[in-house]
């Protein structure tokens, strides 16, 4: 969600997408989504700007750290909904904008209001 508001800001169209294949370890399959690894299909959110995936947590996979990647790499499937509980999408929601100000104060030629002055990094 940070990562989305911190390009955003620099003017570059992102948005935050994830893929659930089971909603507990021995709940019902909901389908191909998310990340694909050896072992399966894995729980995963990651950030799409225009054909790109960037994705900054792929390495809890043993992916690079930062994988940036086309759009239609095989190893991401989005699902039809976010399957977190609505307490939860707003504690996420409540974290980046609790700390978008500290953010910018770090980043000063970072603005919601100048596209493309983006500086620093959104890890």
């Amino acid at each position: 969600m940070f990562l989305v508001r911190a390009l955003t800001a620099a003017g570059v169209d992102a948005s935050w997408a994830s893929g659930t294949p089971r909603l507990s370890a021995d709940g019902p399959e909901l389908g191909p989504f998310g990340f694909l690894t050896d072992t399966g299909w894995q729980s995963h959110a990651w950030v799409e700007c225009g054909n790109m995936i960037v994705d900054i947590t792929a390495d809890q996979f043993g992916a690079s750290p930062v994988l940036i990647t086309d759009r239609h790499d095989r190893r991401y499937r989005r699902g039809d909904r976010d399957t977190a509980l609505p307490e939860f999408i707003l504690a996420r929601e409540r974290a980046v904008d609790e700390i978008w100000p500290r953010w910018l104060g770090n980043n000063r030629n970072t603005s919601t209001s100048t596209p493309g002055t983006f500086s620093g990094t959104a890890e």
